[in-house]
């Protein structure tokens, strides 16, 4: 299995661009990619260095049915297959210094390890819009010579915004002054962080970059909508205050 798993990183690393290695953020240890689909991907903004570094944190084993007899499989690896969907110019490449078989570089996640996914890019004028991703996903358990699992991940976006729309550390703004929960979205959220601002507009966009709520003039603290109307999906709520845009993700149930 090791052996094909070389084969794929070789392959891999040919579409994948070559850039610095990644560090896994120490934090997430618990199986999982991170950042997760409920927070997202940040934006993008146009003329701006876009870097983001994705944790990816793949268990040892999993336990399945057979019958009615639990049994636990042991994890060979994950390996990323492809990005599809990035803006023009974006580039991925992956990172896993706890590989013992498979090149570190490869986009082959082996089971126990915990590494790393970088997504890099500028975006220029005329790409902005809404990056619906699509990353394809092979899984294969330990003595597998074929994957046991492919799994399309489609849940993560990037929006590229126009240039000046974003302003410096508009992404840590947004995390930092404004809370909105819960999330998912069943019926309704209520998104805290507004008291002192100067709000111009909040506004709700659907991934396709539509605007399907709107208000001017908010002045309230805290500000709850209703959104039990709309489809399933991933939506963003766009803050306009003090001269500037803040953009908040969450997903609709």
């Amino acid at each position: 299995m090791k052996r094909l798993l070389l084969f794929f990183a070789a392959t891999i690393i040919t579409a994948a661009s070559a850039t610095a290695q990644c560090t896994p953020d120490p934090q997430y240890t618990d199986p999982g990619v991170y950042p997760d689909s409920a927070t997202g991907f940040p934006d993008a903004c146009v003329a701006e260095l876009y870097d983001l570094t994705i944790t990816n944190v793949v268990p040892v084993d999993t336990t399945t049915l057979i019958g009615p007899i639990p049994v636990t499989l042991s994890f060979d690896s994950a390996v990323v297959v492809n990005v599809n969907g990035l803006p023009p110019g974006f580039t991925y490449s992956c990172y896993d210094a706890q590989n013992t078989t498979s090149p570190p570089d490869g986009c082959a996640f082996e089971g126990g390890t915990a590494g790393c996914i970088t997504i890099t890019g500028t975006p220029n004028a005329g790409d902005e819009g809404v990056y619906n991703l699509s990353i394809d996903v092979d899984v294969y358990l330990e003595g597998g010579a074929t994957p046991a699992a492919t799994q399309t991940v489609d849940y993560y976006t990037i929006e590229v915004l126009p240039a000046g729309s974003c302003g410096v550390g508009i992404n840590e703004a947004a995390a930092a002054n404004f809370r909105l929960f819960p999330n998912p979205v069943t019926e309704s959220f209520t998104l805290n962080g507004l008291d002192g601002l100067d709000i111009e507009t909040i506004s709700v966009v659907d991934a396709t970059g539509k605007v399907v709520r709107s208000y001017d003039n908010v002045d309230v603290a805290t500000y709850n909508m209703n959104v039990s109307d709309l489809n399933q999906g991933i939506y963003f709520v766009r803050i306009g205050h003090n001269s500037s845009t803040s953009v908040v993700r969450f997903v609709k149930e």
